[in-house]
């Protein structure tokens, strides 16, 4: 069984920390580069058909352009129920800590590795970490040599379709030059060594500063005192204007209506979005041939060699912002075929559509390089039936009897017992609820002394009369059908027309939990149950039962209560498929543990 196709719709989470936003953010105010991507990527992947959720420091969750956004708190809740083919933490590598189940776990890195050391210690927790040019990951693989097969090569992308519309009709400014980046990346360059003779040069030109916050916000002692530096510079520099942060259409309005970006970037960028934006909207631009700017820059004819703000860099960086400007229609010419170079590679749509199959790769490189550790995973969380479909052969956990009750068996039945009771609710006194299980009838009497008056009976299918149930309680039964729709059609055939299924499910690793569970054919969680049931109003509840750390492993055991109308919609099927790649591959003691206990 392949973890791959042309076809796949994957379900995606992306997790981060760090400024607030939302998924309307980029259209609202300022918004950080890092942040933007993420916004972007999130709905071109929604955009080709797959689930994202995003979980960030939201102050307004919701749906937003079909991404459902999360507030980062609520992760606490997620980890247990959710199960993702891939979650992407972007920056905040300490989300990795979490008990995230994903089949791949991947960092999107927005940053230089500053201190390897944090990262290190979280590398078995790490399938793939992103990088945004070759400058990026050479800074990375240098940095942690160990990182280095995990590294993957990627680009930061533009949402060129909003570039365009906040781009129709400006007209560029003759004389308009801006600058956009943070201050401490070659703003006191340009303002102490470049401006005063440009301006001598070309006395018409203004400048124009737009970006992140100059003044009162916190930072060391040094960037403070070089914070004051530029606001004096600023304040003595003829014909500059601070335009401070600016929402995305109004900032690519401005951008668009310059006759230049000017950067001479002393920082080591490991992408650059700013000149990336400037050459999607045709304008030209002038920056340093270092870092990854010699990658995101299209043309060299923008790009200046040298130290910046050494003497001969800011004379060579001068003399060609001169020709630049004072040559328009070359300088436009020159931006009109970079405009092409960027849009031709840096659409999100195209980027993540490369994720996509760098997703799907992985998951297929490893079905076939650790096909034991995934079928042990499998098979302990209760997957019998896409363990012997990856192993290609049949598998035989011993018979061990009826399921016991649950650690919190009291609390279980009460749950079961609290949805029944709304499930019955205007039914009157001819209720009558049918409980299908594994145990003997010990459900069925329990739920008769919680429901009172309302006549609760043992099933069997094998003797499916009565019919004519309002209700009908399957408990440990669906997990371990070969052929879980069939059940439910069985199931349902019992219920009266407006009645109701109430299911009972055990989902996850519950053989690390307590015994009785190693006959499952299903790992059943609230995705696979809403498969089963498409197109019905499926009420779900996990009752979390533990979890067990094996080093970098979690396993995660619990129950789902789902509650749905038995009649509706078709009755779907499983997708083996999307249950081999949400599974991680055991570490390799417990892979041994499962061969002794002669289940592989």
């Amino acid at each position: 069984m392949s973890a791959t196709s042309e076809h796949t719709s994957l379900h995606i989470a992306f997790i981060t920390d760090g400024e607030p936003f939302h998924g309307a953010s980029p259209e609202e105010r300022a918004l950080g580069g890092s942040e933007t991507a993420l916004v972007q990527a999130a709905r071109a992947l929604a955009r080709a058909g797959h689930g994202v959720q995003v979980f960030c420091r939201c102050p307004q969750p919701g749906l937003y352009s079909g991404v459902i956004y999360h507030d980062r708190k609520d992760l606490v809740r997620a980890c247990p129920e959710e199960r993702w083919d891939v979650a992407v933490v972007s920056r905040h590598f300490v989300a990795l800590d979490l008990p995230l189940q994903a089949g791949l776990k991947v960092l999107w890195n927005h940053d230089l590795l500053v201190k390897p050391e944090p990262l290190a210690r979280r590398l078995e927790q790490l399938d793939l970490a992103l990088v945004l040019s070759r400058f990026h990951a050479a800074d990375y693989q240098g940095g942690l040599p160990a990182l280095a097969p995990k590294l993957a090569l990627t680009r930061n992308g533009l949402d060129l379709d909003f570039l365009e519309q906040a781009s129709q009709g400006v007209a560029r400014k003759p004389g308009r030059v801006t600058y956009v980046s943070r201050p401490e990346r070659g703003l006191k360059i340009l303002l102490k060594h470049i401006w005063p003779e440009l301006r001598r040069r070309l006395p018409g030109l203004s400048l124009d500063i737009c970006g992140y916050q100059m003044i009162d916000t916190p930072a060391q002692a040094g960037w403070q005192r070089e914070n004051r530096e530029i606001q004096d510079l600023i304040a003595a520099s003829p014909g500059v204007r601070v335009l401070g942060g600016l929402a995305k259409r109004a900032y690519y309005a401005h951008l668009a209506s310059c006759q230049c970006l000017l950067y001479p970037c002393a920082f080591p960028e490991i992408s650059c979005l700013a000149a990336l934006e400037a050459q999607a909207l045709g304008t030209p631009l002038l920056t340093s041939d270092s870092f990854a700017l010699s990658e995101s820059v299209q043309l060299p004819e923008f790009l200046v060699a040298g130290r910046p703000g050494s003497p001969e860099y800011n004379r060579a960086y001068i003399e060609r912002a001169v020709e630049l400007l004072s040559d328009s229609p070359r300088a436009l010419g020159l931006a009109a075929r970079a405009r092409q170079m960027v849009r031709q590679r840096y659409s999100w749509d195209l980027i993540v559509a490369e994720w996509t199959e760098m997703f799907l790769q992985a998951m297929g490189r490893r079905a076939a390089a650790q096909t034991p550790a995934l079928a042990a995973s499998l098979l302990l969380n209760g997957d019998l039936a896409v363990a012997e479909g990856l192993l290609q052969r049949p598998l035989a956990p011993p018979d061990e009897g009826p399921p016991p009750e649950d650690p919190d068996e009291a609390g279980l039945l009460q749950a079961m017992a609290s949805l029944a009771w709304r499930a019955l609710s205007g039914q009157g006194h001819a209720a009558r609820v049918g409980v299908l299980s594994a145990d003997h009838g010990r459900t069925a009497r329990a739920l008769a002394g919680l429901l009172a008056t309302t006549p609760v009976e043992e099933v069997s299918l094998d003797h499916p009369e009565p019919r004519g149930y309002s209700l009908v309680v399957a408990r440990d039964r669906l997990e371990r059908a070969g052929d879980p729709a069939a059940l439910l059609a069985s199931l349902q055939d019992l219920c009266l027309p407006g009645g109701h299924l109430l299911l009972c499910v055990a989902s996850g690793a519950w053989p690390l939990v307590g015994p009785g569970h190693l006959d499952r054919r299903h790992d059943l969680g609230r995705e696979e149950i809403a498969a089963l049931l498409p197109g019905r109003r499926v009420e779900t509840h996990f009752l979390g039962r533990g979890m067990v750390n094996l080093g970098s492993a979690r396993y995660l055991a619990g129950r789902w209560l789902a509650l749905a109308p038995a009649q509706g919609p078709g009755l779907g099927r499983l997708d083996q498929k999307a249950s081999l790649r949400r599974a991680r591959p055991a570490p390799p003691g417990l892979v041994e543990e499962v061969r002794r206990a002669g289940l592989l």
